[in-house]
């Protein structure tokens, strides 16, 4: 049979269903590809196409593809391979996506992502709909601030392709208060991410930092941290164990070089120092004057993006010029010289705040591990000014510096900048350690604060 008596057999056949038939042949293989706005049902049409090729064969051809899409859809509602000469045999039953089912309102698909989302903060997820308003309950021993939950269930949802315009309703409860809203999916208040409607406590509906309530270490995390602090702490004693992990702090340490090196507009990489041992920064003596401009203009984006908030154009006015102070004066080499460590206490707050809070963990045990690695660094940087307060030989080691050249960090700030004693700067590293674990619990118990002011330095 020739090509087009086939053709114009299986044409003739599909004809009247709705739907436009696009057909071409590859590797021995016919495709069809059924596009329109009305899909057909794949147990009714494609028997009826195979019934069609068996009856009329192509010359040639030995195997099957049909897809069946919208017009708007790239993607296959659905599609079938076979074998010409073949009876039709039912597809197995895939499973839908779950972006999937969230666009089509699956409750239960709506609350495995919001769980994901929230499961950090131990907050339980109870969704149902009630004459076309989805009622999201939250329940938790403590809630973060309402704009906060709002936003992240508004960006959550419409992450996974749910309809814009889609009613939302959010029910929270916790040990101090309960707290009611309803808001627009993808068109949340410009000024406010969500209204309140009722509210259970003698506390204002809408909090100011005055009412902002405090946190207090669950049993979970106050195990977390004991846990982290003794292994850490272990750890620190087994000498080629804080060898291997001594290499985390290195390129943490390096890290903190580079980035204010390019910062101040001087071109650097961290790299490991395979010759004395350590680490050392590759940096360029002279700056790029480009660096500069492109951080000015970055702020000056920023500024005109805010120009409404009054707070956040002083809040980066007073950044530029603290930025402009430290560039152009001697400030710009001290502050190279001090992020070496400087970053190292950064990280000791970031792995002991995702400790307590159990910030972004997705896996088990990530909580305990961030304690260990949080504790070992601490305990690492605290044995090091031991090292250097009270161990004569490793004092006149740091002292030489690398191969007699290049001097280590405390002693060039001792030296060119503050011109007092190494024990006196290194006393004061000491004292930044002990700080960096109070000044996280401090951050974690007035997170409700802190992150008050970054909602109101975002608005625009």
């Amino acid at each position: 049979m020739s090509a087009s008596q086939w053709q114009t057999a299986l044409q003739t056949r599909l004809m009247g269903k709705g739907f436009d038939c696009t057909i071409f042949l590859q590797n021995h293989t016919l495709h069809l590809a059924l596009k329109g706005t009305k899909i057909p049902n794949q147990h009714e049409i494609i028997p009826e196409i195979i019934n069609c090729l068996n009856e009329s064969p192509p010359p040639g051809i030995t195997g099957l593809k049909i897809y069946a899409q919208t017009p708007d859809d790239p993607f296959p509602v659905w599609e079938y391979e076979g074998e010409l000469g073949q009876s039709f045999q039912p597809p197995p039953v895939q499973p839908i996506p779950l972006w999937q089912r969230v666009k089509q309102g699956d409750m239960e698909a709506m609350t495995t992502i919001l769980e994901r989302a929230l499961t950090h903060k131990n907050i339980q997820v109870k969704i149902k709909q009630i004459n076309g308003i989805f009622h999201i309950e939250l329940n938790a021993h403590q809630l973060p601030e309402q704009a906060l939950l709002v936003k992240l269930i508004d960006q959550e949802l419409r992450c996974y392709k749910m309809p814009s315009l889609t009613q939302i309703q959010v029910t929270a409860h916790d040990a101090h208060h309960t707290w009611e809203t309803e808001f627009t999916l993808g068109h949340l208040p410009p000024h406010s991410s969500a209204v309140d409607k009722k509210t259970h406590s003698p506390k204002p509906a809408s909090h100011t930092w005055r009412t902002l309530p405090l946190y207090s270490l669950d049993p979970t995390g106050k195990n977390i941290l004991l846990v982290g602090a003794i292994t850490g702490f272990l750890l620190c004693l087994t000498p080629w164990i804080r060898f291997i992990l001594s290499y985390l702090v290195i390129i943490i340490h390096e890290l903190g070089h580079t980035v204010a090196g390019w910062l101040m507009g001087y071109p650097s990489i961290p790299s490991f120092d395979f010759i004395y041992g350590g680490g050392i920064t590759l940096q360029l003596s002279e700056r790029w004057a480009f660096i500069p401009l492109v951080i000015y203009s970055g702020l000056g984006g920023l500024i005109y993006y805010f120009r409404r908030n009054r707070l956040t154009l002083i809040t980066l006015v007073i950044v530029a010029l603290f930025y402009t102070l430290i560039y152009f004066t001697r400030l710009s080499q001290l502050l190279v010289i001090s992020m070496g460590h400087g970053l190292e206490l950064l990280f000791i707050g970031i792995f002991l705040y995702r400790a307590i809070t159990g910030w972004s963990c997705q896996q088990p045990g990530e909580q305990s591990l961030y304690g260990i690695l949080g504790f070992f660094m601490l305990f690492y940087d605290l044995n090091f000014v031991r090292q250097l307060l009270f161990d004569p030989v490793m004092r006149e080691l740091y002292f030489m510096g690398k191969g007699d050249v290049l001097d280590h960090d405390f002693v060039r700030i001792a030296r060119e900048f503050l011109r007092v004693n190494l024990s006196l700067v290194v006393v004061l590293f000491g004292l930044l350690c002990v700080l960096t674990p109070l000044a996280t619990w401090g951050l974690y118990r007035y997170q409700n604060y802190w992150r008050y002011a970054c909602v109101q330095l975002l608005r625009r």
